[in-house]
């Protein structure tokens, strides 16, 4: 939009009256007044060009309407929105808010009038695209209603998007403290109590509400998703976490997790200079051998471990009974492992026919959930965020499956699986 110009000299956006060059033919070569009246050139425009003062203030679809006014009126409607016309005509600055919509719908949408395009209705029709169902749930991680008694819903803590409330509030039985207040118009003093008595009651809606705008500011309300982020500084250790958990409330959401990325930062830049300090002390100059190093050193502490049980061996050796009673117990390591290996049972199909949403399953998916022991809910969620993963990069690999969704990487290629042969999706 012409009021959105720039001067290309001294960079102010443009305000009428200002110049345009009528010899550059560019409706970029437009000068403020100042620029202008000092002569000053750009680039090939010079100061002796022919130019043109830029005026909106011509009349062109009502006598009453000014050129600048109509730009301001249709700049309003994209910014605030069709209808809000209260705020469209502080906008505009000189019309109210009657004035700007008769004006729009008569001269733009009842009776167009040139230079507007006239739209034939039958044109109209052909163009006019049918209303769909829009599922907000395929996309979102946090869908807008989850299904009551769902997993969602109670890792949501009974929230009622509509309301903004939730089911169970916290301190919920306060108003039961007040329920049977009454007044005695002869007796002051019980009425200074009850007074005292709302006055409790008063604090403890605000603590509520302090409860409930932590929550939101936070975003506490996805479990799942606060669960992820804090594993994200698990590296960090119980010692830094615990201490810095009592401080959550003292900072703002964004300021936490940037305080929280900083001491992140700082971990594994003491990390990687603890590293580079133990490859010096060994000798290594170039950090091309680091990795050789590390390889070498996760070696040699094998072999000290294997040597050291070799030692336990030779040095009881001479004893037959303790020789004898370590073999034993050698043994008896070996067999406890081979019991816990390949040899386990798996466990027997998991019976999801009364769980929450098992309706919207297909019965290969069904089947799917009931052999992996996977609650349909959680299956819907996996399904939803690998489709979502697949419409952003157009193809999706089974390794990128397993990175996203954080769960037994077997599962993971047999639901991947699943969706390659439903044609959801293509490698």
């Amino acid at each position: 939009m012409e009021d959105l110009l720039a001067c290309p000299i001294c960079g102010i956006f443009l305000q009428e009256p200002y110049i345009r060059c009528f010899e550059c033919h560019n409706p970029s070569r437009s000068f403020c007044l100042q620029c202008f009246s000092k002569g000053k050139e750009y680039e090939n425009h010079k100061n002796n060009h022919s130019y043109t003062v830029v005026r909106n203030n011509f009349t062109l679809l009502d006598p009453d309407w000014t050129a600048s006014e109509e730009l301001k009126l249709l700049n309003a409607i994209a910014d605030r929105g069709m209808g809000n016309w209260s705020e469209i005509s502080k906008d505009v600055g000189t019309k109210n808010k009657v004035e700007c919509e008769e004006h729009y719908f008569k001269y733009y949408i009842n009776q167009p009038t040139p230079p507007l395009p006239e739209i034939e209705s039958q044109e109209m029709e052909d163009e006019i695209c049918q209303p769909t169902p829009v599922n907000c749930t395929t996309f979102s991680q946090d869908p807008p209603r989850p299904v009551v008694g769902s997993i969602l819903y109670q890792d949501m803590a009974g929230y009622m998007p509509a309301r903004g409330d939730f089911a169970y509030e916290h301190d919920d039985f306060a108003e039961m403290d007040i329920k049977d207040l009454a007044f005695e118009e002869d007796d002051p003093l019980w009425n200074e109590l009850q007074m005292g008595v709302l006055d409790i009651y008063q604090s403890r809606l605000k603590e509520r509400a302090r409860r409930k705008l932590l929550i939101k500011n936070y975003g506490l309300l996805n479990n799942k998703k606060n669960v992820d982020d804090w594993n994200r500084y698990l590296p960090l250790g119980p010692a830094v976490l615990d201490h810095v958990k009592p401080l959550m409330h003292l900072f703002t959401a964004e300021n936490f997790y940037k305080f929280m990325e900083g001491l992140l930062w700082e971990h594994k830049a003491k990390q990687r200079i603890e590293l580079l300090q133990e490859c010096r002390v060994a000798g290594i100059t170039r950090l091309q051998s680091i990795p050789t190093f590390l390889k070498l050193k996760k070696r040699r502490e094998e072999n000290k471990k294997s040597k050291s049980a070799l030692d336990e061996v030779l040095s009881q050796i001479k004893d037959e009974r303790t020789c004898q009673q370590f073999l034993n117990r050698q043994v008896l390591k070996e067999g406890m492992a081979s019991d816990s290996g390949p040899g386990r049972r798996s466990a027997p199909p998991l019976n999801i026919a009364t769980l929450p949403d098992f309706e919207k399953l297909n019965p290969k998916e069904r089947e799917l959930c009931s052999n992996l022991r996977i609650l349909p809910t959680s299956f819907l969620q996996y399904k939803a965020t690998l489709l979502h993963e697949y419409g952003k990069l157009g193809c999706l690999r089974l390794a990128n499956a397993r990175k996203i969704i954080k769960i037994d990487v077997n599962k993971t290629r047999h639901i991947y699986d699943l969706l390659l042969e439903q044609g959801l999706i293509t490698k």
